[in-house]
């Protein structure tokens, strides 16, 4: 792709572009999704780490229960990690950063989809404002040539007649004129309202340049496909359609979650010591009836939808490059040959208006070349809107948006799609299947790969020292002792659990 060289200025299109995606309230709502589909990766790395919880239990017996025959309240802290999920932790994982693929995709389609509306609201700025140029120049020379007609009829050389005539020409001029002036606001309004800010004309115009390309159609063709943000968006939504199909296969393995926990007080006898317990817990969820093996198939339908719209959506683009490659050709030829018939219209019309003031020719044969220049001049202005249109386009097909937008901004990207922190994962293996029921699942389900079964730890190293450092600061060690020396009785006292010792707040 060879661009024309030229200093872009602050009004060139590219920068108003950046200026549009600056402002534009559009590109700030995909940002703030692309920030939640960010926080719910922390979520699904949160879900390797125990899950705490604390309760505080108090009843009311009567004197008979041998049940309750001991404390009237207990408290209880667990932890629960889980030690085996069938693959379901780290598919969560998984599925959360392709939804975050998908968000980062969205907001590139959103910028896109803005340059594209920029590119067009300014493409008919440019047809807008020559028209006006064209139609200005024609309205001037009508009003010149009816003036000297005027002359004439005074000297007897002209009817009244052939004023009329002129006259209702030169309307006509003004009435074109009229409408392009009134186009060209539209469009300048139309072109703020993308930005967000007022624009001059005149800085528009001389930054103005249409980006010109190469002769390789497969070049552009297989670019353009290769950055599209439509077909990365659809590939990261069937990737996310692959994880959920690990999770609903997962669920229909049991989970072992291992979970210690202190208790102080008891329900069965009073004044107790505080007790610790390890629990090792096996717990499945099939969902009703046989309801785990339609969300499988489901997902998998989901998951071929999802596939043909990749395939869709490169036809759509590759066939837009083909359709813009085709008419900016097309225009180019236009461009010629209406330059060509422009420059021979205006040498006929200098030398009729030449035999005009030497008698030889009729006035009405200058209006008929003046009209011809205006309307050439207007025909040119939209050949040379739409090829800035497809030619712009194209440029924002087969150019990443990052670096259409850094040779025309200072500011650093704000966007990572990937992290570079460490995992530490020391414990993760692939379990051999060699139960009944992976037998089973073997026959209802084809292998698609291997999957990661057993999870014995895994942490983001920065997470796990902000864990630390959060446990330190607020003194959950001192927690536990207060809880150990706190002694609940068998009836009920008024005052409340104090854990602060005597004289702090």
């Amino acid at each position: 792709m060879n661009a024309n060289a030229r200093t872009n200025g602050a009004f060139s299109l590219p920068n108003l572009i950046n200026k549009a995606i600056a402002y534009h309230p559009s590109i700030k709502s995909s940002v703030f999704l692309e920030n939640s589909a960010k926080d719910e990766i922390t979520g699904a790395k949160w879900r390797y780490f125990p899950t705490p919880s604390f309760s505080v239990k108090q009843v009311k017996a009567s004197s008979t229960d041998i049940n309750y025959g001991g404390d009237e309240r207990i408290a209880l802290l667990s932890f629960s990690q889980p030690l085996w999920a069938g693959g379901a932790i780290d598919a969560r994982l998984e599925n959360s950063r392709e939804k975050f693929s998908v968000a980062h995709e969205s907001t590139r389609i959103a910028e896109r989809d803005l340059a594209l509306k920029v590119i067009k609201a300014y493409s008919r700025w440019y047809d807008s404002f020559l028209k006006k140029e064209a139609y200005g120049k024609s309205k001037k020379e009508h009003d010149m040539l009816n003036v000297r007609l005027k002359r004439r009829i005074e000297q007897g050389l002209s009817s009244i007649s052939d004023l009329k005539l002129a006259t209702s020409r030169t309307t006509q001029s003004g009435t074109n004129l009229n409408s392009a002036i009134i186009q060209h606001e539209n469009a300048l309004r139309n072109l703020e309202e993308l930005l967000g800010l007022k624009l001059d004309p005149e800085a528009l115009i001389r930054d103005f340049y249409i980006i010109e390309f190469g002769n390789n159609l497969e070049k552009l063709k297989s670019r353009a496909l290769l950055l599209s943000p439509q077909i990365k968006k659809n590939q990261a939504e069937s990737r996310a359609l692959k994880s959920e199909l690990k999770q609903a296969k997962a669920s229909l393995y049991p989970g072992i979650n291992l979970r210690v926990e202190r208790q102080w007080g008891d329900f069965t006898r009073a004044e107790s010591s505080p007790q610790d317990r390890i629990f090792l817990e096996l717990s499945s969820s099939f969902g009703a009836g046989l309801s785990s093996l339609s969300q499988v198939k489901q997902i998998k339908h989901r998951y071929k939808s999802a596939q043909s719209k990749i395939q869709d959506a490169k036809n759509k683009i590759a066939q837009q490059i083909e359709l813009d490659w085709a008419s900016s050709k097309s225009y180019k030829q236009q461009q010629e040959l209406l330059l060509i018939s422009l420059e021979n219209i205006k040498e006929v019309q200098k030398s009729w208006y030449r035999q005009f003031l030497a008698g030889r020719k009729q006035w009405n044969d200058v209006m008929t070349s003046i009209r011809e220049v205006s309307q050439l001049e207007a025909q040119l202005a939209n050949v040379y809107a739409e090829t800035a249109t497809v030619n712009w386009r194209i440029f924002i097909y087969v150019k990443r948006m990052n670096n259409i937008l850094k040779p025309f901004s200072n500011t650093k990207p704000k966007r990572t799609l990937n992290s570079s922190k460490t995992l530490w994962r020391p414990g993760v293996e692939n379990v051999p299947q060699a139960g009944i029921s992976d037998k089973v699942l073997d026959l209802i389900f084809t292998k698609d790969e291997d999957e990661v079964d057993k999870i014995v730890w895994s942490a983001d190293v920065e997470t796990h020292q902000n864990i630390i450092k959060t446990v330190k600061d607020n003194g959950f060690s001192n927690f536990i002792k207060k809880m150990d020396n706190w002694s609940p009785s068998k009836k009920t006292s008024d005052k409340s659990i104090q854990f602060s010792p005597k004289g702090e707040k």
